[in-house]
């Protein structure tokens, strides 16, 4: 679902999450790390720890949203968190654009659904009796699965707000879904890059945005992210403008190892 190197190497994290393997490369720890650098710079190694882990946690259950439904529409699955999130295997993707967009939103949904837990939670623990860094982690896991999950919905593929809008067009039968996606991933990733530098050179005021966008302050990684985002839909876009796109997909929604 999102950029970051993905090889397998020596280090790997390796488990099993039910039917689900799972595979954590060294280099999540470490982005999650630097993405994490103020709490470490503010609160210390400890809460760094907790920060790491909450992200963990948070990108597991969002992959294991989208395994799941994977699994539902009859494939196999695995997940890979890596270094900028991770993503969940689909070697036999559903024809329906439908089921595609299911999956997609999936992960999404099991997200919010640990951003409802961690808000109870936060209710229901006492500030003043619950050990501070049980307060915390409930404080990191809410914010962690409300914002990124909103940053996941925006229509840049391969996020999944792009890959919905991807199937969309599929649904109304555009000519070129993957080359109108690719556009459109573009524009909106290059739009959030440019307000970006312009909020961190003081171009932009910070009220520019109306008061329900405002959680949308990407830093110095976001910024980077969705440069390199824009960048390979550009190319993903050139590639697809030359090769033909179908416009309908057969009928046939069996498995490959269950069709006669």
């Amino acid at each position: 679902m999102l950029l970051g190197g993905d090889a397998p190497t020596p280090l790997d994290l390796r488990f099993r999450l039910g039917p689900f393997p799972v595979r954590v490369s060294p280099w999540f720890w470490l982005i999650m790390a630097l993405f994490g650098d103020w709490v470490f710079r503010s609160l210390g190694l400890e809460y760094l720890a907790i920060w790491i882990a909450c992200g963990f946690v948070s990108i597991l259950v969002h992959e294991l949203g989208h395994a799941v439904m994977i699994r539902a529409f009859g494939s196999p699955s695995a997940i890979t968190l890596h270094g900028f999130g991770g993503y969940a295997e689909m070697p036999y993707p559903p024809t329906a654009a439908w089921k595609r967009m299911v999956i997609a939103l999936a992960g999404p949904a099991a997200g919010f659904a640990l951003c409802g837990f961690a808000f109870a939670g936060r209710l229901a623990v006492d500030p003043q009796r619950a050990p501070q860094p049980v307060a915390v982690a409930l404080d990191f896991l809410f914010v962690m699965t409300l914002f990124w999950n909103l940053f996941n919905l925006l229509p840049v593929f391969p996020l999944d707000g792009g890959r919905v809008f991807r199937e969309v067009c599929a649904i109304l039968r555009a000519r070129h879904p993957d080359a109108i996606t690719h556009v459109v991933s573009v524009g909106v990733a290059g739009v959030i890059a440019a307000y970006s530098v312009g909020r961190m050179v003081g171009v932009i005021s910070p009220n520019a945005l109306p008061e329900w966008l405002q959680w949308l302050r990407p830093g110095l990684f976001m910024t980077v992210w969705f440069v390199l985002l824009a960048v390979e839909n550009y190319q993903m876009y050139q590639v697809a403008r030359r090769q033909y796109s179908p416009r309908f997909y057969d009928d046939d929604d069996t498995p490959p190892w269950r069709r006669r």
